[in-house]
């Protein structure tokens, strides 16, 4: 009877043993992240993408690579077609974050409480070749524009540069035509049926855009003197009620910067995966696309200049400050070295 005892005693002891395990191992796969991570409880952000341009690679190889994750955040993407998209989507509360260039991103800060909380991607002499004034037919040289229909993707940095680029060659807009497009592929149809003479594009869709028949290229976007850089922005009672979580999202998204600007093929795949984009060109669009995350003296001149232009122009409907616009504060926790901009 003793032994017989013993052995009952030794497998409910097992058995014990056998469920502290399990439950132990569960736990262990419900935390996640590093040791900086571990235990946090998975904080859901809404974040938008836009689509073209280029294509936010960072913040998707992010996601992708599972960085988000490592610092307990839980990123729901959803899918624009451009920029000022995603701010439209962060106004009637679809998204917490977003991004835009410089230009629709000036036209829109007055419009709701948002805060610029990042620099995404900064222009050098290098990248500004790459946004090209694409043409078709008889258009040799800047003033073979007048009378002829210009595309124009409405409320992007689009209508900033052809702006410039026609003040700096003295040609009146009443001298041309706009063709407002919502989409490239939009676009790129407009100038295959003749719609549409003459676009301005950048990102990985440039080849395409080349490979239309009689389209070439007559200048790029440092002709028209204008620099364009894009920027992070996010709801501000979000960035005020969350500030360990922002810092947390700027901490995921710089891996997903040092991702892309070190593993071009595998961003490559991961933008062939989510936007069918192909390869060769996201990986050209790669080598020209300066990704950053930080915000600088320089990033704030460069929209103070541009806003001032805004407003003269009569453009910027909106009265704000941009100081009260710009949070950096999240950006100095996860990235102190990248921060040179004081208010």
């Amino acid at each position: 009877m003793n032994r017989k005892l013993s052995r009952i005693c030794l497998l409910i002891v097992s058995s014990i043993v056998l469920l502290l395990a399990v439950a132990c191992s569960n736990t262990a796969t419900e935390s996640s992240g590093t040791e900086e991570g571990k235990s946090k409880k998975m904080i859901k952000v809404k974040m938008g993408l836009d689509t073209a341009a280029g294509g936010s690679l960072q913040i998707r190889a992010a996601k992708e690579n599972g960085y988000f994750e490592k610092y307990g955040i839980d990123a729901d993407v959803s899918n624009f077609a451009y920029g000022i998209d995603t701010i439209n989507a962060l106004l009637v509360n679809r998204t917490e974050t977003g991004s835009a260039a410089d230009y629709a991103l000036l036209n829109s800060l007055g419009k709701g409480d948002m805060t610029i909380v990042s620099t995404l991607t900064r222009a050098t002499k290098e990248t500004s070749k790459e946004t090209q004034l694409l043409v078709k037919g008889n258009i040799n040289g800047p003033q073979d524009l007048k009378g002829k229909r210009l595309g124009v993707a409405k409320g992007t940095v689009y209508e900033y540069v052809w702006d410039k680029y026609l003040e700096k060659n003295n040609i009146s807009e009443n001298d041309i035509k706009y063709v407002p497009y919502s989409t490239p592929d939009e676009a790129i149809v407009g100038m295959q049926k003749g719609d549409i003479d003459a676009v301005w594009n950048g990102g990985a869709l440039t080849d395409k855009f080349k490979s239309i028949a009689g389209a070439k290229e007559i200048a790029d976007v440092s002709d028209s003197g204008v620099q364009v850089d894009s920027y992070l922005i996010m709801q501000r009672s979000f960035v005020e009620k969350n500030p360990d979580t922002v810092r947390d999202i700027l901490k995921a998204i710089n891996e997903g910067v040092e991702y892309v600007n070190t593993h071009h093929e595998e961003t490559a795949n991961i933008a062939f995966k989510q936007l069918k984009l192909p390869k060769e060109d996201v990986v050209k669009d790669l080598n020209r696309t300066n990704y950053v995350l930080g915000f600088t003296k320089e990033d704030g001149k460069h929209l103070e200049d541009m806003k001032s232009w805004l407003e003269q122009k009569g453009i910027l409907k909106e009265k704000f400050e941009l100081k009260d616009k710009i949070s950096v504060e999240p950006l100095k926790k996860a990235l102190p070295e990248s921060v040179t901009y004081e208010k």
